[in-house]
C-alpha cells in the first residue's frame, strides 16, 4: 500500500514542482504603438489646448474649473516615438512642464507614463482622435490629477479632461 501511494502522490508532487518553477513574461503589458483606431504617431505634431477641466473627485463645494476659461494655456509637443512634453501657463504663475511617453497598454488601452511616476506605473485615460486627426481628447478617471480648487496651497485629487487641437 505504500508504494501505490508513493505512486499516486508523485504525479502531483511533480505537477506542482512544474507549475510553480515555470516561469512567464505573460504577465507583462505590452506597449504598443498603435491601438484599435489610430497609432501614436498619428499624434505627432503641436497641439493647443481648448479645454483642460479638472473635477474634484470628492465634491466638497468646489466645482471643476477649466483653466483654459481662466486665461491659462496649454500646449503639448508629441514626437512620433510617442514621447511627449505638457507646457501649462497659467497667468501669474510659473509654467509647469509635464512629460512622459503615451502609447497603448496591449494594443488597446490609451496609456500614459509620466516621467516622475515609478516605472511601470502608467495612467490611463479615456482618448478620442477626430475631425480628420485634428481634435484629440483625453478623459482621465478618478484621481489621475491634481488642482489645488480652493487657494489655500494643497492639491486635492481630481479628474481631468483635456481636448486639443492641432496647432
Amino acid at each position: 500500500m505504500k508504494t501505490l501511494s508513493k505512486i499516486l502522490i508523485a504525479p502531483f508532487f511533480v505537477f506542482a514542482f512544474l507549475l510553480f518553477s515555470c516561469s512567464s513574461d505573460d504577465d507583462e503589458d505590452v506597449q504598443a504603438n498603435c491601438g484599435p483606431e489610430y497609432c501614436v504617431a498619428d499624434l505627432q505634431g503641436t497641439w493647443n489646448a481648448t479645454s483642460v477641466l479638472f473635477t474634484p473627485c470628492v465634491f466638497e463645494g468646489f466645482e471643476g474649473i477649466d483653466i483654459i476659461a481662466e486665461g491659462a494655456t496649454v500646449q503639448m509637443v508629441v514626437q512620433s516615438n510617442g514621447r511627449f512634453t505638457i507646457t501649462i501657463n497659467i497667468p501669474d504663475d510659473d509654467p509647469e512642464i509635464v512629460s512622459g511617453t503615451v502609447y497603448f497598454e496591449d494594443g488597446v488601452w490609451f496609456a500614459i507614463q509620466f516621467d516622475d511616476d515609478p516605472p511601470n506605473d502608467p495612467t490611463y485615460f479615456g482618448d478620442t482622435l477626430s475631425n480628420n486627426n485634428t481634435v484629440f481628447e483625453m478623459n482621465g478617471g478618478s484621481d489621475t490629477a491634481e488642482f489645488d480648487f480652493d487657494d489655500d496651497g494643497n492639491e486635492e485629487c481630481a479628474s481631468v479632461f483635456l481636448r486639443f487641437e492641432k496647432a
